[in-house]
């Protein structure tokens, strides 16, 4: 079984605290292209975005474990240009997926009654003169986290469930029932040593210390309200005529 996860902190934080000798090869990715990999592949399993499902309905999800968040700690934030009266225009930046995608138009049109025009940002550097949604590691850099606002805490309030941003899936089923059977408690296999973990990832004591205060806001262990929660997003998507019609995730 080979395992294929996104470059992100969270992401790593599970493989510093797994045996790796569990899976055969790990693979680490762009979110964006996790779900090519498991569809090239029976043998593997893959922490992909979860709107990666609308196009890949036959994916076996599991019911143990993924990722999702909520409150201050996110895997994507939001920054204002506080000098623009109003947000005509974001800009996607970092390792941007479906969920982005599809979730910023969703989200300012709920909360803000307004549709700005999404953009992916090219550009090298970060400005403070732009509005962004930016996803993934660079908002640890600088401590840019700190002014962002929390894209999962945006959410959270909306739905009234964690935002699950990434499953684990695959094509096999049995693939995801040897997955879910090797895994018991993954949070607390993360929060042990989590001094140790963080001092091999070498992001600043700032993150750290936010990290810590934070970790019981990661959902890496799924109960019923995990996957109602992620249920929830594709009726968010079907109710904002995003999707045609509701389908059936096959949670294994």
């Amino acid at each position: 079984m080979k395992l294929v996860i996104p470059n992100n902190i969270f992401a790593t934080l599970f493989v510093l605290s797994i045996d790796k000798n569990i899976f055969s090869e790990i693979i680490v990715k762009e979110s964006s292209l996790i779900s090519t990999e498991i569809n090239n592949n029976e043998n593997v399993i893959g922490l992909m975005p979860s709107f990666d499902l609308i196009n890949n309905r036959d994916f076996f999800i599991s019911s143990k474990l993924g990722l999702g968040f909520e409150g201050l700690i996110s895997n994507t934030y939001i920054y204002y240009n506080e000098n623009q009266e109003d947000i005509s225009k974001l800009l996607l930046r970092g390792d941007i997926s479906t969920n982005e995608v599809i979730l910023s138009k969703i989200l300012f049109q709920e909360r803000y009654n307004i549709k700005p025009e999404i953009i992916l940002d090219s550009k090298s550097k970060f400005s403070r003169d732009n509005n962004y949604i930016l996803v993934g590691s660079e908002n640890w850099t600088e401590d840019k986290f700190k002014v962002g606002t929390s894209f999962s805490e945006q959410l959270t309030d909306l739905m009234e469930f964690p935002y699950i941003n990434f499953v684990f899936a695959s094509q096999n089923e049995n693939i995801v029932r040897e997955f879910n059977s090797k895994f018991n408690q993954v949070l607390q296999l993360i929060i042990n040593n989590l001094d140790e973990k963080l001092s091999k990832i070498n992001f600043s004591n700032k993150f750290n210390d936010f990290l810590k205060e934070n970790i019981s806001a990661v959902y890496f262990d799924f109960t019923h309200i995990e996957l109602e929660g992620l249920k929830e997003l594709i009726q968010l998507a079907y109710f904002h005529q995003i999707l045609d019609d509701i389908f059936d995730i096959k949670i294994v």
